[in-house]
């Protein structure tokens, strides 16, 4: 006969209105991997901490492998972002990977994945406005696709046009661009 540890002390769940990214509980946590723990604290001190868009993008290889994986996100996803978009804010390096990775986690939050934490919603709602203003604050930078994508994506997303935003989200290369104006 064997035991289920887990079930024998099964974890309290996690409803808090943000995370420090020293708090312990960040290892608790389950990312875009389902039944893995993953703590994003890591990755998101050095976000936080990282002044060129060489860190910045390296640190988002790790973040978008492991807070998003084949439509899964967990609730270190969501306590991710309103860190993501401090970061970016505080940092002033905008692109692609946080208006991409945060846009995504909230697209697929609204699938097959764990509910928010009811405290947490009114900062990760906060974040997904001002990732809203952050996409609006490069208008006169110059942008390749898939930036043009994410930044629209992002400000549907803030005005809580979801399918329109996962529309936009899609349409990040040439190919599904063109299939789509075939269609129209």
């Amino acid at each position: 006969m064997t035991f289920n540890l887990g079930s024998l002390f099964p974890k309290k769940p996690i409803n808090e209105p943000h995370l420090e990214l020293d708090d312990s509980r960040w290892a608790e946590l389950e990312g875009g991997y389902r039944d893995s723990l993953y703590d994003a604290s890591v990755p998101l001190s050095r976000l936080k901490n990282a002044n060129t868009s060489v860190e910045v993008t390296a640190i988002y290889q790790v973040l978008w492998d492991e807070l998003h994986h084949q439509g899964d996100v967990g609730l270190a996803s969501y306590y991710a972002v309103p860190h993501m978009v401090s970061a970016a804010k505080s940092n002033q390096i905008i692109d692609y990977n946080v208006l991409g990775l945060v846009s995504l986690i909230e697209i697929q939050r609204h699938k097959n994945n764990p509910v928010i934490p009811p405290l947490l919603y009114p900062a990760y709602s906060m974040a997904l406005n001002e990732l809203a203003s952050l996409a609006i604050s490069i208008i006169n930078n110059d942008w390749d696709l898939s930036t043009a994508s994410a930044a629209l994506t992002a400000i549907a997303i803030a005005k809580k046009q979801l399918k329109l935003a996962n529309a936009i989200q899609n349409m990040d290369s040439e190919d599904v661009i063109d299939e789509f104006l075939e269609s129209y």
